[in-house]
């Protein structure tokens, strides 16, 4: 079988995609495939679906591929554009890619199961990829996962500040706490932060969180009360930090009659 033939199947394209050219680099470790596609082709909106012809073809992008044996393997293409009268030009959908990744679906899978199994930074070095690439994956996958899952309000939340530096950076995280799950992330612990899961419902949706789990926080007291219908009733202050407090108030307690 001649080697356009093998990679044809392997990549497993379809008309009216074929590989068109092969370049080995054994000094390099790397396969270079270039795909192109039939002539004449009309391709469908990725709005609307409608068949146009090809208006023109974008840049040659490079996308990495599953290594052959040893060597790193990157497919090349100049993806067709299309004029569609309603949604103006686009780019049409790649069988091999998603929009604006720069690795093939079938890479983008083996790493999401290797990034499961180890580090990030044991993965970087199986997969031969930058610590921001790996990064990157990640989180392609977890919107893909967001994207997939079905649209609820939880009946009992958790709401926590996360540090994710020495330099005292935070992170807000929203949890169902009956399904175990984590349904938001966003940056800092500001009253925004938790604002955003909230605005991403309906006005009258949140009615149906019947407990909100959370610490002393004021601003996000404050995004509880503005958004959520009856908050000051359904807000629970976690018992760490109650204790936490509790501590402090007897400790200046015991500090002030020692003093005295």
């Amino acid at each position: 079988m001649r080697d356009v033939e093998l990679y044809q199947q392997l990549l497993g394209l379809a008309a009216p995609w074929t590989v068109g050219r092969i370049e080995l680099s054994v000094e390099g470790e790397r396969v270079d495939i270039w795909v192109e596609h039939a002539p004449e082709v009309r391709w469908p909106c990725p709005e609307c679906g409608t068949l146009l012809p090809v208006y023109d073809h974008s840049e040659e992008g490079e996308w990495r591929h599953l290594d052959s044996c040893q060597f790193k393997t990157f497919l090349h293409a100049r993806a067709p554009r299309i004029e569609c009268p309603r949604h103006g030009t686009r780019q049409v959908k790649l069988p091999w890619a998603e929009a604006r990744s720069r690795f093939t679906l079938l890479f983008e899978r083996l790493a999401i199961d290797v990034l499961q199994e180890a580090t990030v930074r044991g993965a970087t070095r199986i997969l031969r990829i930058s610590w921001d690439e790996a990064w990157h994956l990640i989180e392609r996958a977890v919107k893909r996962g967001l994207q997939a899952k079905d649209k609820r309000v939880p009946a009992r939340l958790g709401v926590e500040e996360k540090a994710i530096s020495k330099w005292a950076r935070f992170i807000t995280l929203v949890c169902d706490l009956e399904a175990s799950t984590i349904e938001y992330v966003a940056a800092a612990r500001r009253m925004e932060s938790l604002d955003g899961y909230f605005l991403s419902f309906s006005a009258a949706e949140p009615e149906g969180i019947r407990a909100i789990a959370m610490d002393m926080w004021p601003p996000y007291i404050s995004s509880a009360l503005r958004h959520v219908p009856g908050a000051r009733d359904k807000i629970v202050f976690d018992p760490y930090h109650i204790m936490s407090y509790m501590n402090e108030a007897v400790d200046e307690v015991r500090k002030r009659e020692h003093r005295e």
